[in-house]
């Protein structure tokens, strides 16, 4: 396999993205000046250098201070009784655009695909319990809403979560939430517009 090929292949890892348009980011790359190229290599090198993934939601945000939080978590909007569930960074940022919720937040890190037999392996469930442990024995969680597209797979990724944090908010007393109304069946959260979202989360069940 020659460089251009190896090229092909990480392109094709990036989401949503396929053979064609992966060869033609490598063509796009032959065609640029060299130092564009040599800019783009300096930049991926920053950014996981400058980058950090906050110890609370799991975020990954621009960290110059060694902090292990994000402004997010260090400083929440609004109530601190919510926990809004997505799955990935941009669902988050979808959220926070929008303005239609002022709360806390936690990053799943994926989805559960239909019939996965270790579900442990594709989200941060271990690491949600132990928040939600936390919150709970403190007497600040209220409502957990489970903020997922409404495809097969976030389906099932809610049904799982949901069950799993069942026994917990026995014990603890908080709500679980899913997202209302106004949500259309296979939309993904990162795609919603800010009505769309704020008609969700306002009808929440």
């Amino acid at each position: 396999m020659n460089t251009s090929e190896q090229l092909e292949e990480y392109f094709r890892k990036f989401p949503g993205i396929g053979g064609r348009q992966a060869k033609r980011f490598v063509y796009f790359l032959l065609k640029e000046r060299n130092g564009f190229t040599k800019e783009m290599a300096e930049l991926l090198i920053a950014l996981k250098k400058d980058s950090a993934q906050c110890a609370e939601c799991f975020r990954f945000f621009q960290n110059d201070a060694g902090k292990k939080i994000c402004p997010v978590c260090e400083k929440p909007a609004g109530t601190e009784g919510t926990l809004l569930l997505v799955e990935k960074d941009m669902d988050l940022e979808t959220v926070q655009k929008s303005g239609a919720y002022e709360g806390r937040y936690f990053i799943l890190g994926g989805v559960i695909p239909i019939l996965e037999k270790d579900p442990t392996e594709k989200i941060r469930i271990k690491e949600l319990i132990a928040r939600i442990e936390r919150d709970g024995t403190a007497g600040i969680l209220k409502e957990t809403i489970l903020a997922f597209s409404l495809t097969a797979e976030g389906d099932n990724t809610a049904q799982y979560v949901r069950k799993t944090l069942e026994p917990l908010s026995t014990k603890y007393g908080f709500k679980i939430s899913t997202l209302g109304r106004g949500f259309s069946t296979g939309l993904e959260l990162e795609y919603s517009d800010a009505d769309t979202l704020g008609n969700a989360l306002k009808n929440r069940n």
